[in-house]
Order: C-alpha cells, then sequence, then structure tokens
C-alpha cells in the first residue's frame, strides 16, 4: 500500500503501542501525519501488552494504593543501581494520571488493577489486552482526525540535509514491490526493538541468546534502530532483554504457543527441581515471583532441566503454588500430548539414572539426592526456597523438561533525550528525529526489567509516544 501524498509533517515508523499512541496524539496535535507499518495487520507486539502502570488513579484509591511517584523513583535508583535516567522517570511518573484518562478517551478500555508476583500495585489492565486499545481506540481515532495508515510498508532508508537534519525517507511498498521517497523533516521511530533479530540478539547479550525465546508478534528485528544508527545515532543501552522466566525449549513452535499450557506453567513458574548442564541445582527456583530474576538466573547456564515425577506433578496441582488453577489431569494430559508428538524438549526415565545418561548429566543423582535431605527436613539449606514448594522425588518415572528463557522485547538501542528525541555521539539532536517505545527506553532500564513496578514498559510506550508527537507539533510552530 503506498502513501497517497509525497510530503508529511511527521512520518511514525511502526503501529504498535507507542507508534498508535503517537498517532493519536499527532491526531489531537493537528499534524498531517504518514504511519508506516510493515506487517500486513497493526499492532504488531503492542496487541499482546497486558496493561499500563499508572500512580494515583481512582481504581488505586479504590484498593487502598497509596504507592507515590516519589516511592517508585527510589525503587527505580536501587533495582537499576543508578543506571536509569531519573530525569525521564519523574517526567513519566508525573504524566502516568493524564495517560491512563487520555487513553479512556481515545477508546481504550481499563478497569482492573493488579499487581505482578512481589511487585507494586500498578499495573492497570487492558479489557482486550493492547489489541482493543490499539485497534479499536487509537489508531480509529487517528484515522477519524486524519492520520493516514499503510501496512506492508517498510521505510528502508531515512534521508538528511547538509546540516545533518531529517529530510524525508525512503519506504518500500511490498505490494507492487516499488520504492518511493516520501518528504518529511519528523520521523518518529516506533518500531519494538530487537528480539527477533537474532544476530543484534548475539552481539548485545550473553553467549547464550540461542537459549531466548521470543513471545511476541515476531516482526521486531531492529528496523528502527539500523535506521537511526545508519545516520550517526549513538548505539547505546543495548542487551537489555524484557525476560520472564523459563519457557520450554521448543524449536518447532511460536513461544506464544506453549504460553498458556498448563505443563510449561508447571515447570517453568512453579518451584520443581531445576538443574543445569552437569545436572547441578543451581538457584532458588521460587525466584520466578520476580520473573526478570529467573530469566537472569537461567540465561548464565548452557542448558536448564526441570526435573520431576507424577508425583511432583500432583503436588503443584494441590499445593498453594503461585499458579492455583494447575490441574492434575490436565498436566498428565499436556504430558501424554508431548510425549505422543516427541517433543526435542522433553526426556523421560524409568529411573533417575536413565534419565541422567540420557542427557548426561552426570551430577544429577546426586543432586536429586540433597534436594530429596532438603525436602524431607523441610527447609532449604542451600538456597532458600519456600518449603510449601519442595517435594522429594523418589518414585515412579522421572521426566526433563529443558528450559530456554522467554522474553517479551528488548529496551534499549538509541539515546534518547526527555523529548525522545534521538542523540548523536556527541550528545546533541538528529535534528526531527524521535525514537519511543522499545527503541527508545534505554533510560528507563538498567541490565534488568523492572517487574517490580508492572506496566511501565507499556506505559513508557504510551507517553513516549504522546511526548515525541507533542514536541514535532512545537518544532512545527517555532519554523
Amino acid at each position: 500500500m503506498k502513501a497517497s501524498k509525497r510530503k508529511y509533517d511527521l512520518v511514525i515508523v511502526g503501529s504498535g503501542l507507542s507508534g498508535a499512541s503517537a498517532a493519536a496524539e499527532a491526531a489531537d496535535q493537528g499534524l498531517d501525519t504518514l504511519l508506516v507499518e510493515k506487517g500486513r495487520n497493526l499492532g504488531g507486539t503492542g496487541n499482546y501488552v497486558e496493561g499500563v502502570l499508572v500512580v494515583g488513579s481512582d481504581l488505586q484509591k479504590a484498593q487502598g494504593v497509596t504507592i507515590t511517584a516519589e516511592d517508585i523513583l527510589r525503587e527505580e535508583y536501587d533495582w537499576t543501581h543508578g543506571l536509569a535516567d531519573l530525569r525521564i522517570w519523574k517526567s513519566y511518573l508525573q504524566a502516568t494520571k493524564g495517560n491512563f484518562a487520555w487513553l479512556k478517551s481515545h477508546g481504550a478500555q481499563m478497569t482492573k488493577l493488579r499487581t505482578l508476583g512481589t511487585g507494586e500495585n500498578t499495573w492497570h489492565l487492558f479489557d482486550g489486552h493492547g489489541k482493543q486499545a490499539i485497534t479499536e481506540g487509537l489508531l480509529p481515532a487517528a484515522r477519524w482526525q486524519g492520520v493516514e495508515i499503510i501496512t506492508s510498508s517498510q521505510v528502508i532508508r531515512l534521508e538528511v540535509d547538509l546540516a545533518g537534519k531529517i529530510s524525508g525517507l525512503v519506504i518500500a511498498d511490498y505490494e507492487s514491490q516499488t520504492e518511493y521517497f516520501v518528504q518529511t523533516e519528523h520521523v518518529i521511530l516506533a518500531t519494538g526493538g530487537y528480539l527477533n533479530n537474532p544476530e543484534l540478539l548475539r552481539s548485545h547479550t550473553s553467549g547464550n541468546a540461542k537459549r531466548i525465546i521470543s513471545v511476541n508478534s515476531g516482526k521486531n528485528t531492529g528496523d528502527g534502530l539500523k535506521l537511526a544508527w545508519s545516520i550517526g545515532a549513538k548505539k547505546f543501552g543495548m542487551g537489555m532483554v524484557m525476560m520472564f522466566g523459563g519457557q520450554v525449549m521448543d524449536q518447532a513452535e511460536p513461544g506464544f504457543k506453549n504460553w498458556s499450557r498448563q505443563i510449561n506453567r508447571a515447570v517453568t513458574h512453579e518451584g520443581p527441581l531445576w538443574v543445569n548442564e552437569r545436572g547441578d541445582r543451581f538457584t532458588n527456583e521460587d525466584c520466578t515471583d520476580i520473573w526478570a530474576i529467573a530469566g537472569n538466573a537461567l540465561i548464565r547456564q548452557e542448558k536448564v532441566y526441570a526435573i520431576l515425577n507424577q508425583e511432583e506433578m500432583r503436588a503443584l496441582s494441590q499445593q498453594a503454588f503461585k499458579n492455583t488453577d494447575l490441574k492434575y489431569d490436565q498436566l498428565l494430559a499436556d504430558l501424554q500430548d508431548d510425549l505422543e508428538q516427541e517433543k526435542s524438549y522433553l526426556t523421560c526415565g524409568d529411573s533417575l539414572e536413565e534419565l541422567a545418561q540420557k542427557l548426561d548429566l552426570p551430577h544429577l543423582l546426586d543432586s536429586v539426592k540433597r534436594y530429596n535431605e532438603l525436602a524431607k527436613g523441610g527447609k532449604d539449606l542451600d538456597f532458600g526456597k519456600d518449603s510449601r514448594f519442595l517435594h522429594p522425588l523418589e518414585a515412579g518415572s522421572y521426566y526433563a523438561f529443558e528450559l530456554g528463557i522467554g522474553a517479551f522485547c528488548t529496551m534499549g538501542g538509541l539515546r534518547t533525550d526527555l523529548q525522545n528525541r534521538v542523540l548523536d555521539q556527541e550528545g546533541n539532536w538528529i535534528r526531527g528525529l524521535y525514537a519511543v517505545g522499545n527503541d527508545g527506553s534505554a533510560g528507563l532500564v538498567g541490565d534488568t526489567y523492572g517487574v517490580n513496578i508492572p506496566g511501565s514498559e507499556a506505559g513508557y510506550c504510551v507517553y513516549s509516544g504522546r511526548v515525541a508527537a507533542q514536541d514535532v507539533a512545537e518544532q512545527l510552530q517555532l519554523t
């Protein structure tokens, strides 16, 4: 699909939550705007977003939640070891309540508040996830006010003038297989980071990036970052992957297909024994209450296996574990399906000796012996796991599920200022260029996503999209 004109006030690249927010705000500001989406469908990974960070909402007041912006600033300073830009955080937090009202006025529906694991009660959930907010709210509102939206089109090059300012861009139209130039002095990059770019993951994360399993739209390949780098933007804050803990290491299916299966939840989030490539236990498996920490623990190993038997599955379904909806019959059904399909991530043995031999885990027998001793003693003296989650593994067939590390997105890649302007190697604005959402969120995090404040990245998508569009409007008024 081709753009109808060859000149716009603003071009937005990407239609996820940040791009859709930028488009709706640009419409509110009266900007002549083009939104370019490389996929055939709109929304991207934003369609799967569950909710956004808000401070001081009526929902929080009704539930007696008293957390303040100052509380969050202190938490983020500690959580990120001072790496986060607290100026960005402060401005963002001051805007969350207004953004909440703005989202609702633009068709997004949010009626529920919850936390995540041990995090704060800041997560305001979309009714119908981000897809409802984007495709039934923000983008229709933008279109109604004149924003042009094209799909199956990709921005393949940014152009700058002799002074280094944005002057336009080149778009490839997949339908006609042609390329054409569009003139604009303002571009907002909202392409969602690089989680689906294996080369960038390998280059900028640990040597075990191959074990990262994306659970997203599959379209976040670093397009915006590469466009910005090509005209001199600083490469900044790479390597931060929003890891949520374990995910069965399924090479044949996309990550989202296993996400809701009960057997996947059981082996990755409910605290069974985890061992590494040598068969050694290496962490408190109950770390999934802060799932970013679980991801960090898992990726430091060359391989990870969850070890359990049917008695452990029964215990998972009966004890007070985090996921109270686990059903023993469904766990057995999922297990049987995996066995029948000969899933590569599942290995079974009639004995621990057989399992250890099949997987070449020389320390497995000693690890299970020690684990059983701790379980019978009722106290994890090695890693401090809650005693409710300790169960001996002593009889029946044994099963080893190989785990990868599930991930939703990356954050970082570009350095931006308080208006989400993209900066060059010397910290100067590449005039006319902005990055929002995952592309422009390096200042929000350190090396780990802070699930202590649930909804912070999704809320930042809304905030940054609006801030960038507002600054474009201000720049146009100055010219």
